[in-house]
């Protein structure tokens, strides 16, 4: 489907109150929340040096007299969906692409989890082997990160390919939601978490990988339902993404479990193998007769 180009817009509202000398102790906060919207740009757009870009002047909220719930922005596409799109209104009406998060790392993180820009000309295929790898060199990243130039240079925001089974696709966060998609609750305005299996018969998911779909602009075919009843290998394009919001299975195991924090986030495309065989469907991972798409 052609999308018009547009740019990102957020708008936002607050309750009515005066300005007080608390401004001064809010500066930093202030100043990162001026600065995220020129940064996530950049990262969206394919690479701009981040520290290059000159912070916006920022636009003062503006208050709804008796509003009751606090606005967090809408999302429009700064560039053209790699899907068939349409629009989703629980999320895309109430949350834009910075979600709710309260300092520049939680927006940097939100704007990664919804890039929908990375180049897909020239897919990357992505083994289990080299995610469980990726893992290994990430193990000192810290949760929280200012600028998220160490997980670019890991591979973050590549486009890739991955061949699994699904065991497991659940929308998640439904009750509390979470700061990506500014903690709305339900099925509609949240992702849709993939457990994904490398070998079949396994049943332990903490030998597990991640794909995410985002709940902006997703294709209507695109649900848990569908997804849990193909019983096939599958082909999942989107973007890698470091997930350093979790942490993997250890001498604890973590909700969600998982072997990688390095996941397809966002999904772009997913296509269900022809064959039953997972071998096979591996070895056909760029022939693109042995797949049928899921729209």
């Amino acid at each position: 489907m052609a999308t018009r180009r547009t740019t990102t817009t957020s708008r936002t509202t607050s309750s009515t109150g005066t300005r007080s000398s608390r401004g001064r102790k809010s500066t930093t906060a202030s100043t990162a929340r001026a600065l995220a919207p020129a940064i996530m740009t950049a990262a969206l757009i394919g690479g701009t040096a981040l520290t290059t870009l000159k912070a916006p002047t920022p636009t003062p909220p503006t208050a709804a007299p008796g509003a009751a719930v606090v606005q967090k922005g809408t999302f429009t596409p700064v560039c053209t969906l790699p899907f068939n799109g349409v629009r989703n209104p629980a999320a895309d009406d109430h949350c834009g692409i910075e979600g709710d998060g309260t300092d520049i790392a939680d927006q940097l993180e939100a704007t990664a989890k919804n890039n929908f820009c990375a180049p897909t000309a020239h897919p990357q295929d992505v083994t289990y082997e080299e995610l469980l790898n990726l893992q290994q060199q990430s193990a000192n990243i810290p949760k929280k990160l200012d600028d998220r130039k160490e997980t670019a240079n890991l591979g973050e925001g590549n486009y890739i390919t991955y061949v699994a089974l699904i065991m497991d696709a659940h929308y998640s966060d439904t009750t509390g939601g979470e700061k990506v998609n500014c903690n709305l609750k339900g099925n509609p305005p949240n992702d849709i978490h993939i457990v994904l299996m490398s070998k079949a018969g396994e049943t332990d998911e903490c030998t597990s990988t991640t794909a995410e779909m985002s709940p902006h602009y997703r294709p209507a075919g695109w649900t848990p339902d569908r997804l849990n009843g193909l019983k096939k290998p599958v082909r999942i394009r989107g973007q890698l993404f470091y997930d350093n919001s979790h942490v993997v299975c250890g001498k604890t195991k973590p909700n969600p479990k998982r072997a990688s924090l390095w996941e397809i986030h966002p999904v772009y495309k997913i296509d269900v193998c022809k064959s039953t065989d997972l071998d096979q469907c591996r070895k056909a991972i760029d022939d693109d007769s042995q797949w049928e798409p899921i729209t």
